[in-house]
């Protein structure tokens, strides 16, 4: 699985790694509920909303796009890491949501 991570160039080595965990995290959990095949693309794109001083405003989209659908997550924070965890659960809350609605059928 090929996790596409957009505009983290920029960050030190061990943010994008433990961004790629968290996302792993997340791929690891829909795995167990639905099928890898089922897979298509993972991608997580930060941008640079506002600078104040020395913090800088972060906004995180994910878009994870599977036969069961697209799964769409935007969240903003002045810590990037906290942005990408707020994004990779409403995520998860989704993946559970679809997995609850194709229970019965």
């Amino acid at each position: 699985m090929n996790i596409q991570l957009v505009g983290f160039d920029k960050f030190s080595i061990e943010i994008k790694d433990d961004v790629r965990k968290i996302c792993n995290r997340l791929i690891d959990k829909y795995k167990k509920i639905f099928d890898e095949k089922s897979i298509k693309t993972f991608k997580l794109s930060v941008d640079k909303l506002r600078e104040r001083g020395d913090h800088t405003l972060f906004e995180i989209k994910c878009y994870f796009e599977t036969t069961h659908g697209l799964f769409y997550a935007v969240h903003s924070d002045w810590k990037v890491i906290d942005a990408v965890e707020r994004v990779v659960e409403e995520i998860q809350r989704q993946i559970i949501e679809k997995k609850e609605k194709t229970k019965g059928k």
